[in-house]
């Protein structure tokens, strides 16, 4: 993987960045999102609880070099405006999540890029569900939540699609994550065969296993767990088929998987939703580098662009599984 989006930003990825440009570190180009914004102190966060916190940190975090304004949790409408509103000023990209204050109307209203389809689940269910309460974000760990997948309006859910495509948002939908963490079950020797296992950091490693086993104590039914992946996977293939820009991620370290490797699981999911390989490795490749306003510079293999490549074994388009069978990486022409 020769580009990273590094989505909750610390001073150490400043440093590597600047290892990895002055050539003393092998390592991807380096895009680095501000530390979280969010409505109480999390772990790498900056906590913005009113407007005006909301524009200082906006400005702070421009003045630092980062690369985008991150959004995470408890982020009110009034607060968010302000985000918007100095970010605008500041020219800074907003990113993230989409608190169920806002909603995802709103956030397409604003251009912000959507990480995880946050807020989508709430939005497509039909008005006769139990709760509007849904299965976004945390709220797939929440057990009662699961039931308004019997609500969702299929309707809405092609009518979400086009309205995404249409405002020219770009979406990371983290499709493995979700799918992997929350809808089909792993055991535990499963879980530590993979090989991005070991990098995990401890203390995230003890934090995501302990979640993942209270979970899978009482999991969703499993008609349920394949209505959860169904309903997704229609989202994205919609956005995809109304012109609209979907962008490959990984969530790692989240659901115990590293960054690279669940870049190529992730181009799996995106096929299996039903985009073609090649619309597939758009995502990876074509369609960030639109987004990150370096189309010019590199996204394809091109005489004059970055040698950022990667060399298969076997081709991508007749199976996307393919990426994984790596001979050779360029990045930045080394």
């Amino acid at each position: 993987v020769t580009t990273a989006r590094m989505m909750i930003g610390t001073p150490l990825h400043h440093e590597l960045r600047r290892r990895i440009e002055g050539g003393s570190l092998a390592g991807p180009q380096l895009w680095i999102a501000s530390p979280q914004f969010a409505g109480r102190n999390d772990p790498h966060s900056m906590l913005v609880r009113t407007p005006e916190e909301a524009r200082a940190a906006v400005r702070a975090v421009a003045d630092s070099g980062y690369d985008f304004v991150k959004l995470t949790v408890l982020i009110t409408l009034e607060v968010y405006d302000a985000i918007i509103s100095e970010a605008r000023e500041r020219k800074i990209p907003v990113v993230g999540h989409v608190d169920p204050r806002v909603t995802v109307a709103r956030a397409l209203a604003a251009g912000q890029q959507i990480e995880h389809l946050d807020n989508y689940m709430e939005s497509v269910l039909a008005d006769s569900a139990p709760s509007r309460q849904s299965v976004s974000d945390v709220g797939a760990y929440r057990a009662a939540n699961w039931a308004t997948l019997d609500h969702v309006d299929e309707a809405r859910v092609d009518a979400l699609a086009r309205a995404t495509a249409a405002a020219g948002v770009y979406v990371t939908p983290t499709l493995a994550f979700f799918r992997l963490w929350f809808a089909e079950y792993r055991s535990d020797d499963e879980v530590r065969a993979r090989p991005d296992f070991a990098h995990i950091p401890p203390k995230m490693l003890e934090l995501y296993w302990n979640a993942r086993q209270r979970y899978w104590q009482n999991p969703p039914s499993e008609a349920r767990r394949a209505r959860y992946i169904e309903v997704r996977n229609r989202m994205v293939s919609g956005i995809v088929a109304a012109g609209g820009k979907i962008m490959a991620g990984s969530d790692g370290p989240g659901g115990l998987m590293g960054y690279g490797w669940t870049l190529h699981r992730e181009l799996e999911q995106l096929v299996d939703a039903g985009l073609t390989p090649r619309q597939a490795l758009a995502t990876a490749t074509t369609v960030p580098a639109e987004y990150l306003g370096a189309a010019g510079e590199w996204g394809t293999i091109t005489p004059g662009k970055r040698a950022d490549l990667v060399l298969l074994d076997a081709d991508p388009l007749a199976d996307i599984r393919n990426t994984s069978r790596i001979a050779g990486v360029a990045v930045g022409g080394r």
